[in-house]
C-alpha cells in the first residue's frame, strides 16, 4: 500500500522548482510541477494549485492557499480588471486576468477598490466556474 498525505485545511507546503523564481511572489498563482511535490509559477499547462501564502523561513518550501477551498484569497492583477463583481482567471506568470465570456474562471474580485491596475494586490472569492 502506498502511503500518503491528505491535507484537509487551506493551505498545503510545497517545494519551489526553482526557488529563486518564487521569491518576492507571494500572492501569484502556482501550477504543481508534474510527478513531484514542487511548485511553479502558473503557466497554464497544469491544473491551477492555488496561490502563494508565504516561504517557509530558512527552507525552499512554501505555504500555498490551496484553489477550491472556499473564502476568498489576496491575488496579484495581471492587468486592468473591471469593479468587482468581476470574473477572473490565473494567466501565465501566476497573476490573475479578466476572464472573458465562457472561459473557466478560477474565482470573482470581491474588493471593493473599483478598477485594478496591473500588479495590484486584489481579494478574490475562490470558486471555479464557467463565464456566462
Amino acid at each position: 500500500m502506498t502511503r500518503i498525505s491528505v491535507v484537509d485545511g487551506a493551505y498545503a507546503s510545497f517545494d519551489a522548482a526553482v526557488p529563486a523564481n518564487l521569491l518576492g511572489k507571494e500572492g501569484y498563482a502556482v501550477e504543481q510541477v508534474g510527478g513531484a511535490r514542487t511548485v511553479q509559477l502558473y503557466t497554464g499547462n497544469a491544473p491551477l494549485l492555488g496561490w502563494l501564502y508565504q516561504k517557509l523561513e530558512g527552507d525552499v518550501a512554501w505555504t500555498v492557499r490551496l484553489a477550491g477551498k472556499g473564502g476568498t484569497v489576496r491575488c496579484v492583477a495581471g492587468g486592468a480588471i473591471a469593479a468587482p463583481p468581476a470574473y477572473v482567471k490565473a494567466s501565465a506568470g501566476g497573476t490573475m486576468v479578466l476572464a472573458n465570456s465562457a472561459d473557466k474562471a478560477h474565482g470573482v474580485k470581491v474588493d471593493p477598490t473599483g478598477v485594478s491596475a496591473a500588479n495590484d494586490f486584489i481579494e478574490v472569492h475562490d470558486a471555479f466556474q464557467v463565464v456566462p
